[in-house]
Formats: C-alpha cells, sequence, structure tokens
C-alpha cells in the first residue's frame, strides 16, 4: 500500500528553495522564495513571527509552494498546501529537519537572523497536503 502523502511534493525533491504563495484577505497571492525542508511528509520553513506572510498564513492557511532558484523564479509545478505556525513545543522537529538539510548554512543563517531580531522571535510553519 503506498501512502500518497509520502510522495505529495516529490516535485520538490532536491530543490534547495522554494516559492511560498501566501494570500492576502483580498485574495491577492504573495510570493516569497525560502529555505525548506522536508521530514515526515511535511514541509518546515523558519522565518521571524513579525513578518506579513506569518499573518497571512494566520487568516489564510491555504498555501501554494513550488520549487524555485534563490530569487524565486520558480523550477517545478505549484502545488496546493496547507500552512500552520508551530507552537513552541513543536519547533524542534522543524529545526532538526532544517538543520539536518542545511547543516553549518542553517545554523549561520539562523544564528544571523536571531541576532538582528528581538528575542524568541523566530518561528517555525508546517506546510503539509491540503
Amino acid at each position: 500500500m503506498t501512502n500518497t502523502h509520502a510522495s505529495y511534493f516529490s516535485p520538490l525533491q532536491g530543490a534547495e528553495f522554494m516559492v511560498l504563495t501566501t494570500y492576502r484577505t483580498s485574495g491577492e497571492a504573495v510570493p516569497t522564495t525560502v529555505w525548506f525542508a522536508e521530514a515526515g511528509s511535511k514541509l518546515y520553513v523558519t522565518t521571524n513571527a513579525n513578518l506579513k506572510k506569518v499573518g497571512r498564513i494566520r487568516a489564510t492557511p491555504a498555501v501554494l509552494v513550488a520549487s524555485s532558484d534563490r530569487v524565486g523564479n520558480t523550477l517545478g509545478p505549484a502545488i496546493a498546501a496547507r500552512a500552520r505556525i508551530l507552537a513552541p513545543e513543536e519547533f524542534p522537529v522543524a529545526s532538526a529537519a532544517l538543520s539536518t538539510k542545511y547543516g553549518e548554512t542553517y545554523a549561520a543563517m539562523t544564528a544571523r537572523m536571531d541576532m538582528m531580531t528581538e528575542p524568541n522571535s523566530r518561528i517555525f510553519i508546517e506546510i503539509t497536503p491540503p
């Protein structure tokens, strides 16, 4: 028996970046290029809690994801998904997935993020099939 969720995000396999498209309350799409990692058929992203994409996800959890280059040129099909902001006790699994994928680069990037923002303002987003 095949788990359909295990291959749901297969178009992103091997990609370093993806475009995460969130939606304003008006319905206008807002694409953002992000790092991501997959673990347990879920995608994880880290960002600052104060950014507008976080508010858009809280208001409208429907998102699109697509593999991309570092400047946001998509390299594959857009995939419908659902995003949610993780509770702090859920952060370790997301952080571990990103750390495993990006290694020292992830550690350096998040250290810079943490130095430039208010304490404890970095959060994680989980993306699942709709």
